[in-house]
């Protein structure tokens, strides 16, 4: 069972609002993280945090092209970069998130999915009504029609 955060807007004018707009945040590793780095945080809607790490590497990059460094240290270095992203990843996330003016409401254990949004809700208090069937009409209009 995977750990998650939850983040809920702190500038929203009522509860249900900041409900709403709230994120959860999976703790631990990040696959995502370690292959596309600063990437993933621009994908994960992060942009400054996105930029400054994309600076980074290419400060990095820049200072290993004028320094004499072996091929073998320069694979090594890039590894452990990555391998810092896929670990702080989720980390990353939850700074962005608080500088955005997000608050940390509570902890969740789960698989993800919709059970695990019922019972982050549920931990802060708050009925939410699962989603059960299909739509009572389908196609582009979600009205039924009436006839005049």
């Amino acid at each position: 069972m995977a750990r998650f955060t939850i983040h809920v807007a702190g500038d929203a004018p009522n509860r249900d609002a900041a409900l709403e707009r709230a994120v959860l945040v999976r703790d631990g590793w990040s696959w995502g993280a370690f292959l596309f780095g600063p990437f993933w945080l621009m994908a994960n809607r992060h942009w400054l945090t996105g930029f400054l790490a994309l600076i980074g590497l290419v400060l990095i990059a820049a200072a290993i092209v004028a320094l004499p460094v072996p091929a073998g240290a320069m694979a090594m270095l890039w590894l452990l970069v990555a391998w810092l992203f896929g670990l702080e990843g989720s980390s990353l996330r939850r700074f962005a998130l608080r500088r955005g003016g997000y608050d940390e409401a509570g902890v969740v254990v789960g698989t993800a999915g919709e059970a695990l949004e019922q019972r982050a809700f549920a931990s802060l208090g708050t009925d939410v009504p699962a989603r059960t069937g299909s739509p009572a009409v389908l196609g582009l209009f979600p009205q039924a029609r009436t006839r005049p």
